[in-house]
């Protein structure tokens, strides 16, 4: 990973994410693209412009304005929290665009060879509504590269414990055994996965599963538990409230939605009540 692309909408929720996107930066040896994106839509083609009424191009035209100058003054709230947390040396670059949010990050994932997204979240809407809004889930079910998201409530601490949350699936290889690489600049200890059971039956059921699951990951050092709670959300808390967990991660299937780790909206879930950073994982 050596290009974060973080999304800020002017809020203290996006600064607190800001500071996660710097201290990864910084281990991995990245540099962090700064992107705001403005809903304002404006067509190619020189008859169709003519045709907008008066009042609305005055409109784009004022929120440009206005959106720019926070942006000027956010940029320098960025650089001020980058000076308070010893962070200068992190190469950064901001962006202001115009467009429709999705297509404006894709377009800057493709041109930039962008590695992750980060952004923050905040408890009611799952992130802050000026912005991301309902985007959040789209980009959550659209991306092919790994989301970083930060509850807006939790206080920085050094990331170095790691927690994937697992179904014994075999698309699930390929994520551990990439997530054991990335992790060694954190110098933590090595990544933790957990599986909730609904029950003890269940278990039964899954453990020659879990043997042909644990025979596929190429670290020995890693480790797999089995927490039982018929509550995926409720047994992932009580595994990271006796395992030092700074950043779950978890893999989002938007192909098999209803799942039972996504299952009733469990993702929302996830995002709305969790006090731990989620490094999210698209699994095609």
């Amino acid at each position: 990973m050596k290009k974060i692309l973080f999304l800020t909408d002017f809020s203290k929720v996006a600064e607190n994410a800001f500071i996660y996107a710097l201290s990864a930066a910084e281990k991995i040896k990245a540099e962090v693209h700064i992107l705001h994106v403005t809903h304002i839509i404006e067509t190619k083609d020189e008859e169709e412009q003519s045709r907008i009424h008066p009042f609305a191009a005055f409109y784009n035209e004022q929120l440009e304005s206005d959106e720019r100058s926070d942006f000027k003054v956010e940029a320098e709230k960025l650089e001020k929290i980058a000076e308070d947390n010893n962070k200068l040396g992190i190469p950064v670059e901001f962006h202001f665009e115009k467009g429709y949010f999705q297509e404006v990050v894709d377009d800057y994932i493709d041109e930039l060879g962008i590695d992750v997204v980060v952004m923050g979240t905040s408890g009611a809407n799952t992130v802050d509504k000026k912005l991301f809004g309902s985007n959040t889930e789209k980009l959550m079910n659209h991306l092919e590269i790994p989301l970083l998201a930060i509850p807006a409530d939790i206080a920085f601490s050094e990331v170095r414990n790691f927690t994937l949350a697992v179904m014994l699936n075999d698309d699930e290889y390929k994520i551990v055994n990439r997530l054991n690489e990335s992790l060694q600049p954190f110098g933590g200890n090595q990544l933790k996965c957990v599986y909730v059971a609904g029950s003890e039956q269940e278990i039964e059921k899954v453990e020659t599963k879990i043997e042909q699951w644990k025979s596929n990951i190429s670290n020995p050092e890693f480790s797999l538990e089995i927490v039982i709670n018929p509550d995926v959300i409720d047994g992932l808390n009580d595994f990271m409230n006796s395992n030092p967990t700074d950043v779950l991660c978890v893999i989002h299937r938007h192909k098999s939605f209803m799942q039972r780790l996504f299952r009733a909206n469990y993702s929302k879930r996830l995002l709305q009540y969790s006090n731990t950073a989620l490094l999210i994982y698209n699994s095609n």
